[in-house]
């Protein structure tokens, strides 16, 4: 059967029979809108001008389907499928128009942009697209279309936001500075992405209870607003959500940042177990750059890139090594006042303005980009009391220096974007830069903070090379005489050449000992006991008791005391250093 239209319908004729009405309009296709990537025969979406019967005319931007006919009835109450049986005649007839696209007359092509990001051209070009169009002052010549979002909109009407942001960070706490950056940096994650420099970690805003933990999130990442819902977060999730709502939400929403609100402590210990595995997996999600995937309806797996970022406002810090070095904190110990400019709508401009300066000034950008993440030195800012606990903590943790180094170029182009916009004073600009470093030295500050409560709990090795670096250390103050051993925790009971091969210590000393390390302050003294036996370093008293009696002075009267006899050399063949944050980092 064969498809033909007249003016303002479609007719199926078989050759044999009267042409029959299929429809009432004729869909025309305008412009067939491509990915820049991936295979070019077939597009994305379609700009279709539909003409109706009665002469009007109608246009539609749709995804290419496999039925196009019913999804061009179901987007134009006035269009009719006069016969359910002709859609595959009709979506024929459409897919016959695209072999003609890009002649003269014909339908154009055009560029079908997924969203928010900033893609590179044929022509090595970039455009940055944000809410719903081409960012920049430069006109974009070619025929677009952005996929459109359903899932929010951008609050952004407010007057002179730049000024205002100005105003507000430097009439405000501290606090505010992190979030704000961390907003901005967020919105150009593809490009860090795609310059060798990944985000790595999430905005964690903790502190003692009502001090406006939430508030502050909801000011600055609020400015996503549920479609019909003014005021309502659209990207604003409870801590009891599934993680795979939360994943399919940081797939979702390229540039944006997804609220976890409220992961709090609970009398309940599996609510509050259930909100750390979610806040630490979430993290970890949001931080790590390989994508997830899931089967799809039609049995292919579908990848879900990581492209929004993640703030989580928590009474408690996750105890993980791991999740500790992907935290970006924001911690408030006190009750927080934020100026009511400091609103959604305000956020929502800055990221308008943000993207247009990015998109003009992509190079510079890009330049600064380099010039700060290539060789991050965040500590020659910090030169404050405990700068030598941050210099350990910073140049052990690279990934913490790296998200420090990513937030201060962000934070840069902000200030270039405010100069390019309002008079900003050196006296200002340099208040500014003084406020983001003051923010950074108390991010820091908590980090090393929570690195220190856990160090407490993290094994230094195993005990076997405590005791070693211990006897090494003469921690037990051993003896070399028997007359002596009274008054002290051990012996040297076999030596050759300098080299001690044989020790004798008190059970109690040696078990007070491996109690007072990090990692073992839970201990028993079997269980000690037990691992120097099973690694077979410990003589064994004939009665099978654990110590062993060495004897008595040479007047006989008065036995030594009881030592645990350990053989030096296998315990060296057993001892095994831990990198104290290596292995859960690695995690």
């Amino acid at each position: 059967m064969e498809v033909y239209n007249t003016d303002y319908a479609l007719y199926v004729q078989d050759g044999e029979h009267e042409p029959k009405q299929a429809t009432n309009f004729t869909p025309v296709i305008e412009t067939a809108y491509f990915n820049l990537e991936g295979p070019q025969d077939i597009p994305a979406y379609l700009g279709i001008e539909l003409i109706l019967e009665d002469g009007s005319m109608r246009r539609l931007t749709l995804p290419m389907t496999s039925n196009l006919a019913r999804r061009i009835v179901a987007e134009e109450p006035r269009a009719v499928l006069l016969k359910t049986g002709y859609a595959p005649l009709i979506q024929k007839y459409i897919v016959d128009q695209l072999s003609k696209a890009g002649r003269p007359g014909e339908c154009q092509r055009g560029l079908y942009l997924p969203g928010n990001g900033t893609y590179r051209l044929a022509d090595d070009q970039h455009i940055t697209v944000w809410n719903g169009r081409v960012a920049g002052s430069s006109e974009f010549k070619v025929p677009y279309v952005i996929k459109p979002n359903s899932n929010y909109q951008i609050v952004n009407r407010i007057e002179n936001p730049v000024q205002t942001l100005v105003n507000a960070l430097l009439g405000n706490d501290a606090a505010l500075v992190l979030p704000v950056a961390y907003a901005l940096l967020v919105s150009r994650r593809d490009v860090l992405t795609a310059e060798q420099h990944p985000l790595q970690g999430g905005l964690y805003i903790t502190g003692v209870q009502s001090s406006g933990k939430t508030t502050l999130a909801r000011r600055i990442f609020g400015y996503t607003e549920r479609i019909g819902t003014p005021g309502k977060p659209a990207l604003m999730l409870e801590a009891v959500s599934t993680e795979a709502s939360v994943r399919d939400t940081l797939s979702e929403n390229p540039g944006c940042v997804v609220i976890i609100d409220d992961l709090a402590k609970s009398s309940t210990r599996s609510i509050e177990a259930h909100r750390r595995k979610l806040g630490g997996a979430m993290l970890r999600l949001a931080a790590n750059e390989g994508d997830s995937t899931k089967k799809n309806s039609s049995g292919k797996t579908d990848h879900h890139d990581c492209a929004a970022g993640i703030a989580l406002t928590a009474e408690f810090v996750l105890d993980g090594v791991s999740e500790l070095t992907r935290s970006i904190f924001v911690y408030l110990d006190k009750q927080l006042n934020l100026s009511e400019d400091v609103r959604p709508a305000l956020i929502g401009a800055i990221l308008e303005d943000f993207a247009d300066w990015f998109a003009d000034n992509y190079e510079h950008a890009i330049e600064l980009l380099h010039k700060i993440a290539d060789s991050p030195d965040i500590l020659k800012n910090l030169r404050v009391d405990g700068a030598d606990e941050f210099t350990e903590l910073l140049t052990r943790e690279r990934r913490i220096q790296d998200n420090l180094a990513l937030l201060q170029w962000a934070f840069v182009c902000m200030v270039e974007m405010i100069k390019s916009t309002v008079k900003l004073s050196p006296h200002r600009e340099q208040a500014l830069y003084e406020k983001f470093w003051k923010a950074v030295h108390l991010s820091v500050s908590k980090q090393v903070d929570e690195f220190s409560k856990i160090r407490t709990h993290l094994k230094e090795g195993n005990i076997a090379y405590l005791l070693c670096e211990a006897i090494d250390c003469d921690e037990f103050k051993l003896c070399r005489k028997k007359s002596k051993l009274f008054k002290r925790n051990g012996i040297v009971w076999k030596e050759k050449n300098g080299v001690i091969k044989q020790v004798g210590i008190k059970q109690t000393a040696l078990v007070q000992f491996i109690r007072n390390q990090n990692g073992y302050q839970n201990y028993s003294s079997r269980k000690i006991t037990d691992y120097l036996k099973d690694i077979g370093c410990l003589t064994i008293n004939e009665d099978k008791s654990n110590t062993v009696h060495i004897g008595k002075l040479k007047d006989g009267k008065r036995p030594l005391p009881r030592v645990l006899l350990i053989d030096v050399e296998t315990l060296r063949d057993s001892a095994e250093e831990y990198n104290l944050y290596a292995e859960q980092a690695r995690e």
